[in-house]
């Protein structure tokens, strides 16, 4: 019921989840990228300024439960495994990508960020995964890891960093897009989850 006949494309409730986080992943997996979601959504709270208003807690909460959740759940391997199937097509890949242009939007809308760090905080994701998509895969994470490193650099200190309470949303955002969704799963992992599933 919750995936189709073909085993490729999900269908159903269960398919409009496995959709996001990928077809043929465990409940255990399913209930930590939940506990990720809900976990960041408080911690933004609990980390948020006393003068923000209610919408900015909102917003606040609503973003973490994306990035946060999103980071568990593009780094586990079912994830990885149907981000990166073959029949993806690069329209996909770059709508994905660019749909998150969302979250520096809002935090220049709602937070008051600086256009211009709102501008490099895309820029450099955008840069940084297409550097990890063209890397070859045995080298994709190492290259990932290192962009990551590069752009978080730029984007604390460039243009006055962050709004304060957000340190978090600039970490968690590129963890999610440049080391979980663009990084491959490389042949050695992919060959022991097989061997583990065999068993």
């Amino acid at each position: 019921m919750g995936e189709s006949t073909t085993g490729r494309e999900p269908v159903g409730l269960a398919g409009a989840w496995a959709l996001i986080v990928g077809p043929g992943g465990s409940r255990g997996h399913s209930m930590l990228i939940a506990v990720c979601a809900l976990g960041g959504g408080v911690g933004a709270v609990l980390l948020a300024p006393p003068y923000w208003t209610s919408w900015q807690l909102l917003v606040a909460l609503l973003l973490a439960v994306d990035v946060i959740g999103g980071v568990a759940a593009n780094a586990l391997p079912a994830g990885r495994r149907w981000y990166h199937r073959p029949e993806r097509s690069l329209v996909s890949r770059a709508l994905f990508f660019g749909g998150h242009v969302l979250h520096p939007v809002l935090l220049v809308l709602v937070f008051d960020a600086r256009w211009e760090w709102g501008l490099l905080l895309f820029g450099s994701m955008l840069l940084a995964a297409t550097s990890v998509l063209l890397a070859p895969i045995d080298v994709a994470l190492a290259v990932g890891l290192i962009a990551t490193t590069a752009a978080l650099t730029l984007v604390l200190t460039v243009f006055g960093g962050p709004p304060e309470g957000l340190v978090w949303l600039a970490v968690a955002y590129f963890l999610k897009l440049i080391v979980g969704h663009a990084t491959p799963e490389t042949p050695s992992a992919a060959t022991a989850v097989g061997s583990d599933a065999a068993r």
